[in-house]
């Protein structure tokens, strides 16, 4: 028997779903077999990103706007998933904000256009959805946070510190939440993403010096693709992963390793 992941029959939601990293991980649950339901705050393309998910392997896959610092907006918005989409069976908080910008410069709208949604936004969705499985007696949950080796390391040269105290603090969310939540059946893990060729790092890649050394911060000496992230969120989303809590994967190409 050939190994695999089967996750139909569950929805998943997928915040920042519709670009980056996010999109690679909805496209890597439907392959799966599982529903997805992409949350955005703005994107105009996201609905089209959906159905494109949707067509490409015939499963439910649909867009939703959503405010995520908007706690009790995420709370009704996962019940009409919910009913809407399919029975809830994880959760990927994706979206996040980075602020490039030297400390001496940085103000209290930097901290917060970066900690809400990196932090709290993370938080509200987990929390909303456990909400749901304690309502419905669900013990098989999973959550999975997009973090970045930004939470544990000071990016060589990257002016970034609020971008990497807010995914520090994500890290110590998702430990303290798979505390919290275990005698729920709830599973709480991060990945941690070292350079990857996003949007976001678009203007490093740009720059030949920046792009070179970041190539050079990992052992395999490249930035990963999307896709290289998404396959440890379908484990950690899977019962294969049914012991795993509590745990950061790195997904660095060896950057942290050195």
């Amino acid at each position: 028997m050939v190994w695999q992941v089967d996750l139909s029959g569950k929805c998943i939601i997928v915040s920042g779903g519709n670009r980056g990293i996010g999109l690679a991980i909805a496209q890597q649950i439907a392959q799966a077999g599982a529903h997805v339901a992409i949350l955005y705050k703005s994107s105009g393309d996201a609905p089209e990103r959906a159905k494109e998910v949707s067509e490409k392997y015939g499963v439910h896959c649909e867009a939703f706007q959503c405010d995520v610092s908007d706690q009790k907006a995420v709370q009704e918005l996962v019940g009409r998933i919910y009913k809407d989409v399919g029975p809830v069976g994880g959760v990927v908080c994706s979206a996040g904000v980075a602020v490039p910008k030297p400390a001496v410069e940085m103000t209290k709208e930097d901290f917060d256009q970066q900690m809400v949604p990196n932090v709290w936004g993370c938080f509200t969705v987990a929390q909303a959805a456990v909400n749901l499985w304690q309502e419905h007696g669900y013990q098989n949950g999973r959550v999975v946070f997009v973090s970045s080796v930004s939470g544990s390391i000071a990016n060589k040269g990257a002016k970034q510190c609020f971008y990497n105290t807010s995914k520090g603090a994500l890290n110590a969310l998702a430990r303290s939440l798979a505390m919290e939540w275990a005698e729920m059946g709830v599973l709480v893990n991060c990945i941690s993403p070292g350079p990857v060729n996003t949007d976001m790092t678009k203007g490093m890649r740009q720059n030949d010096e920046k792009k070179k050394s970041n190539e050079d911060s990992t052992m395999l000496g490249r930035f990963s693709e999307p896709e290289e992230q998404a396959g440890a969120v379908v484990y950690f989303l899977s019962d294969y992963s049914t012991y795993t809590t509590g745990t950061e994967l790195r997904i660095d190409g060896g950057m942290t390793a050195w």
